[in-house]
């Protein structure tokens, strides 16, 4: 068969698998056509819109936390603990902006969905966003490869996972359940799709909810909203990403939330370690840590990206939102 005959009659079982082999050796995907790729674009949305907004998964699973681009660091992960084709995985969204790999990352964890499903399991992160991608480097990146977007929400029987936080606004499962999506821009600035996606945890005087003021948008809360979460979901834990951690990982409220950071050596500067979490059968919880590797050439690369983004990842968050019923805030939105 010839080679053009044989790229007009591939599977896109094939081509994913394809992909995979191309991006893990070489870490691009230049070669590939955009036809090629909207087709794994196709396909993965396809299985993704199979889902409602909550999805339920099993154990042992590996958890992944922020990823931002970081594609080597990711592989570096895959060769420790496996990949999505031996291993159940949870990735918790962050997957673009700020890192140089941030199409290569998506492209990946797409084609792993396609190729594995049931094993592959995608949330949104806030950077899942085309209004942050414009301000955080993923839309540069693709005006020099290509275009994607996606979304997802998580939870398991006893352990509820998501990327930003809880939300005042659950107070029973099937608020999670009747979550409209695909959700536009718009309708992720407010309520309970804006604090899976935003919120987070602090160890403050709050110990309810407050206004997230270090972000301008969403919420702060504290161990007594938590356990209340906990309590009213009939939860044992919940596992949320969001944050940078300084070992990978950090635990809150007497283990009652954990934030989980897969992004090492996070933009060149912070030094902090990656991690990801492996949850056995019976629920029993550890975590694989990925320490800062100094490269030369990654940190050059690194540094010049800081360089060229700078004035754009110090914009503000943007279209900042209040939570459902804070009125005050909501007279300051910007028209």
């Amino acid at each position: 068969m010839a080679v053009q005959d044989f790229l007009q009659n591939e599977s896109v079982g094939s081509l994913a698998g394809r992909m995979i082999r191309r991006i893990t050796k070489e870490q691009h995907l230049e070669g590939f056509t955009d036809r090629q790729v909207y087709r794994i674009l196709a396909a993965a949305k396809e299985q993704l819109e199979k889902l409602g907004a909550l999805i339920k998964v099993g154990v042992p699973i590996i958890i992944f936390g922020d990823i931002h681009g970081q594609l080597g660091d990711l592989l570096r992960y895959f060769e420790t603990v496996g990949t999505p084709a031996d291993r159940q995985m949870l990735f918790l969204g962050d997957y673009v902006d700020r890192g140089a790999h941030s199409f290569e990352v998506i492209m990946l964890l797409l084609c792993y969905k396609v190729l594995h499903p049931t094993r592959t399991h995608l949330l949104r992160g806030n950077h899942e966003c085309f209004k942050m991608n414009r301000i955080y480097g993923f839309h540069e990146e693709l005006k020099r490869k290509r275009s994607l977007l996606l979304w997802r929400i998580f939870f398991r029987t006893r352990i509820l996972c998501m990327h930003g936080g809880i939300s005042e606004h659950v107070h029973n499962w099937q608020d999670l359940e009747n979550l409209d999506k695909p959700r536009r821009p718009k309708e992720c600035d407010e309520g309970i799709a804006l604090d899976l996606m935003w919120a987070d945890p602090t160890q403050s005087k709050c110990t309810t909810f407050s206004m997230n003021t270090a972000r301008a948008i969403s919420v702060i809360f504290g161990e007594k909203a938590t356990t209340s979460f906990l309590e009213t979901l009939k939860l044992d834990m919940v596992v949320r990403a969001h944050e940078v951690s300084k070992d990978g990982f950090t635990f809150f409220f007497n283990k009652k939330l954990v934030t989980v950071f897969s992004a090492p050596f996070y933009c060149g500067t912070d030094g902090n370690s990656g991690a990801i979490m492996k949850l056995s059968a019976d629920f029993a919880a550890s975590f694989v840590i990925l320490r800062p590797r100094l490269v030369r050439s990654q940190i050059l690369e690194n540094i010049k990206a800081l360089q060229n983004n700078y004035e754009a990842m110090a914009a503000p968050s943007p279209d900042p939102r209040s939570r459902i019923g804070d009125k005050a805030a909501v007279k300051q939105k910007t028209p």
